[in-house]
Formats: C-alpha cells, sequence, structure tokens
C-alpha cells in the first residue's frame, strides 16, 4: 500500500504521547549556518507540499512522505546530534511506518542505534517502533527471538520491548499478561515504566472482560495514576474503561433496550442487498471493520471465527460491515476476502476462508455514523426482537458477547 491518512499529520508534528517535538526551528535559538538553513527550509517546502497534497480526511501520498522523510535524512547527515536531529528522527519513523516499510524502519532504526546517535528518550520509542515492524513481517515470537539476541536483558530499552510485544493483539490475553509481568519485574522502581506496565496490564483486563477482571483494571489504573498520569498506558487503559462503560450504557439512540437502526446494504460477494429487518427471529452480531484495522483483523482470528462456527446453525448471524474509512473500498474488501488461505493475522491460527460470514460495505458512511462509530472494530449485539443488547469495542466486549450468545442462542428463546 503506498498511501496513508492525513491524521498523520499530529503524529508528524507531536511526538507518540501527544506532546509536542521541539520544531524544526524557534526564534530563541541562533541563527543557523547558511547550509544548515537551507537543509531545514527544504524540511519545511517537504512539510508544506505534504500537507497541501493531503486534503482533510483522505489518503496521504506516499511520494510526498518519502519527499518529507529524505529531506529529514539529508539533514540528520549533516547535523546528526542536537533538538532538530532528534525531531527529524521522530518524522523520519513516523513518515516510514505510514509508508508501509518495515525493512526501512528495522534498517533505519539499526543504523541510528549503532551510530549511537539517539538519546534514551529517543531508544525507546524507536526501539518500539523496530519490534513493531520485525513483527509484521516475521510474527511477534520470531521479532522478540531476535530483539533478545540484540538487547541486554535489563533497563528501559527491554522494557519496552516487552511492552511493545505485549501489544500484538493477536497474542492470547494469557501470553500479553505473562508478557507484562515480565516487563513490571524488569522495571524495578522506574516510575515511569511501571506505569506503563500497569496501564497495559489493565488494557488486557479490559479487554477479557468479566466483572472481576474490569474490577482488578480499575485497581491498576488507580496505582499507576500514582506513579506517573501522562503513561501512554495509563491514558489508554483509562480510555478502554470508559470505551467498555459506554458500551454498556450506551450513547443516544445507539443504548442497550433501543431497537436497532434498520439498513439496507450490498453483499460484498454477490453484490445482492441485505436488509437488517429481514433478519428479526435471530441473534444479530454487527461488526463493523476494515481492510487496514489491525485490531479488526485480530478480532476475527481470535473470538469471530471461533464463536461463528460454533453459533452459526444455533441462530447466530454475523454480519460484517465494511467501513469506508481511509478510502477502504468494497473491492478492497472483496480482495482481502478473497485471499481465502492467507492467515487472517500474520502467525495467527486462523485462515480468512474461515470468516465465512455475511459482508457487507457501506459506502457513504451513513450506516457507520447511525451507529455512532467512532472507532473499529465496534460491535452491535442485537437480541431476536431487533433491540440492541451491546455497542461498544468489540475487544473490550467480547465475554459479554459469548455469554450473553451462551445463553440465549439454539433453543434459548427468551
Amino acid at each position: 500500500m503506498k498511501f496513508r491518512t492525513a491524521v498523520v499529520m499530529s503524529a508528524l508534528i507531536f511526538g507518540p504521547c501527544g506532546a509536542a517535538v521541539t520544531p524544526i526551528a524557534t526564534a530563541q535559538e541562533q541563527q543557523p549556518a547558511a547550509d544548515e538553513q537551507a537543509l531545514v527550509a527544504a524540511i519545511e517546502q517537504a512539510r508544506q507540499e505534504l500537507i497541501d497534497a493531503t486534503p482533510r480526511g483522505e489518503m496521504a501520498p506516499y511520494e510526498r512522505l518519502k519527499a518529507f522523510a529524505d529531506a529529514c535524512e539529508k539533514y540528520l547527515e549533516a547535523f546528526p546530534a542536537g533538538e532538530r536531529a532528534m525531531s527529524s528522527r521522530s518524522t523520519i519513523l513516523s513518515c516510514l511506518a505510514r509508508m508501509d516499510e518495515p525493512e526501512r524502519v528495522i534498517s533505519t532504526v539499526d543504523r541510528w542505534m549503532a551510530g549511537d546517535v539517539m538519546t534514551p528518550a529517543e531508544y525507546d520509542r524507536a526501539l518500539t517502533m523496530r519490534f513493531a515492524a520485525a513483527a509484521k513481517l516475521h510474527g511477534p515470537e520470531e521479532a522478540l527471538k531476535e530483539a533478545d539476541a540484540a538487547i541486554d536483558h535489563t533497563g528501559a530499552k527491554y522494557v519496552r520491548l516487552l511492552l511493545a510485544r505485549s501489544a500484538m493483539g493477536e497474542q492470547p490475553p494469557e501470553q500479553r499478561l505473562a508478557t507484562i509481568d515480565k516487563a513490571l519485574a524488569v522495571a524495578g522502581d522506574d516510575a515511569s515504566l511501571r506505569a506503563e506496565g500497569l496501564g497495559r496490564k489493565a488494557m488486557v483486563l479490559v479487554e477479557q472482560g468479566g466483572d472481576d477482571r474490569i474490577a482488578a483494571a480499575r485497581k491498576l489504573v488507580e496505582e499507576a495514576q500514582g506513579l506517573d498520569t501522562k503513561a501512554v498506558g495509563v491514558i489508554r487503559a483509562q480510555m478502554a474503561l470508559r470505551s467498555r462503560a459506554e458500551a454498556l450504557a450506551g450513547v443516544g439512540d445507539i443504548a442497550p433496550g433501543r431497537a436497532a437502526p434498520v439498513f439496507a446494504l450490498n453483499d460484498i460477494h454477490t453484490g445482492k442487498e441485505v436488509k437488517l429487518e429481514v433478519l428479526r427471529g435471530k441473534i444479530v452480531l454487527i461488526d463493523f471493520w476494515a481492510t487496514w484495522c489491525g485490531p479488526c483483523v485480530s478480532l476475527m482470528d481470535s473470538f469471530l471465527v471461533d464463536l461463528n462456527r460454533e453459533f452459526k446453525d444455533k441462530d447466530l448471524v454475523i454480519l460484517g460491515v465494511g467501513t469506508n474509512w481511509r478510502q477502504d473500498t468494497a473491492e478492497k474488501q472483496l480482495a482481502w476476502a478473497e485471499a481465502k488461505d492467507q492467515p487472517i493475522v500474520h502467525g495467527g491460527e486462523h485462515k480468512r476462508s474461515e470468516c465465512n460470514w455475511t459482508k457487507v460495505h457501506d459506502p457513504t458512511g451513513e450506516v457507520t455514523q447511525t451507529y455512532g462509530v467512532k472507532g473499529i472494530p465496534f460491535c452491535v449485539l442485537i437480541d431476536r426482537e431487533g433491540k440492541i443488547v451491546y455497542a461498544g469495542n468489540g475487544h473490550a466486549l467480547k465475554n459479554d458477547i459469548l455469554k450473553y450468545v451462551q445463553e440465549h442462542a439454539g433453543g434459548a428463546r427468551n
């Protein structure tokens, strides 16, 4: 894929935690030498050209991202140290990730590490992105083995590596929790790293669901907040808890007990119209997804395939609604589904052929908007009477959905 979303602009200007990256130039700094000034000007020109070439809500062109990264690389060749160099390295990694260039992410980080040009703060992000790139190419287990062979098993870099591994959603929750516990043991008394680990652990517990795990997740978040309220893991855990609460309580018309809005969309395989109202009398699970969405396909591999296999003959209907976000067309979604022998996720146990439920496409985004979808995967469970049972993040609701289906599918018609 040679395009990435326009939303990347904030990531190119701000760091991974949302904190402002030091600008390329500040008024308080001494006027740079002529050569440096020209290189800074080239970076600013490339940045502006990227902005101009990326209309709001559309894809960022590959060539403009490449030009932006190349301009930063030229600056680093002449000036590898200093605040502007740090900003340039951050920009390069962001561009390469959005250009879908995992090999270049790996080679670039390795080159910087060999040259010992990065600050400790840069190592954390660079190592995390390098691991994610290696995992994309070879799978998380091979990526970890490769990293283990190249890094000391102590200190902040190794903790960040383990936490990056735990974020790979295709791994079983128990395995991810074990990885986080290992990271916490290595983190020792480092408050920031411990907060990050506790937040990540809370996120997995929320994903697993269940009253006991949710209560444990809240306690972990409270403990983490006492260490570092700005840790990314803590912030994301808070968001996950809030998302689950909203899913159970509902927002506006998309709330438990309300009638699910009816719609009609075309099947991506047959082109025939599929009407939600025709499914009345069955339990329906709507799954809003997209081909580029890692958590979406992870949900399919870790949950939906098994759920469909067990309950498709017991009045459960899974209906995949492909969003049009990031210009994900019906053709792209059909091509993804038709690659039947491909794994759903790299290293996963299921193939795409096992995602054999009905899939439709929302070309205008009207249905997606009607259901209040702000992020995906977004699942809506509908009872036999056409009323909403749950609506929210699919990972956060997995256990709740499974429990309801187990109690109400088959002969149970409450």
